[in-house]
């Protein structure tokens, strides 16, 4: 884009340097001073490219995403587990668990799709069947996959701190 940029510049500025040149060349009486050309051709030009570059931030697509998703997509940097173990257990409690399939269920799905919409009657429909004690435990895990977008965090964390073996019966 930035070469196509200069390329323009150039060819623009050659062209109005050719044709001054043969106007200067006639020795007319009038004579066009340089600055009444120069300065705004480098105004022009300066608005061009900057209404070009906001115009392709625009139109791209990475632009209507999340900062955390644009992140993601350009390449994750590895969590520490322990770190995360130690967030949750501050925010949760010490009985704080995660749903590793769940997690890494929406981890695949925030890896797969930039900006995946979440399903979210299914969403509400496991909330609703999960007994009380896990509900919390469920939406961590769907919220934990989905902004980490890490399946192999998923399965780390749930080694360490696995809802599954407390059969709370959450697929």
């Amino acid at each position: 884009m930035k070469c196509n940029r200069v390329m323009f510049i150039f060819l623009l500025s050659n062209i109005l340097f050719d044709f001054c040149g043969h106007v200067l060349s006639q020795e007319s009486n009038f004579e066009l001073p340089v600055q009444l050309v120069g300065f705004p051709f480098i105004i022009a030009s300066v608005k061009l490219t900057n209404f070009l570059k906001k115009f392709s931030y625009s139109l791209s697509p990475a632009t209507y995403r999340s900062r955390n998703r644009r992140e993601l997509t350009l390449e994750p940097e590895p969590f520490d587990v322990n770190e995360v173990e130690k967030y949750i257990v501050g925010e949760f409690g010490a009985r704080a668990c995660v749903f590793e399939r769940v997690c890494a269920h929406y981890a695949t799905r925030a890896q797969a799709q930039p900006r995946p919409q979440f399903d979210w009657p299914n969403v509400f429909s496991q909330y609703k069947r999960s007994p009380d004690q896990a509900k919390e435990f469920y939406l961590l895990s769907v919220f934990l996959g989905d902004i980490v977008g890490s399946p192999q965090l998923c399965h780390q964390i749930g080694k360490r701190r696995s809802c599954d073996s407390l059969a709370y019966g959450i697929e």
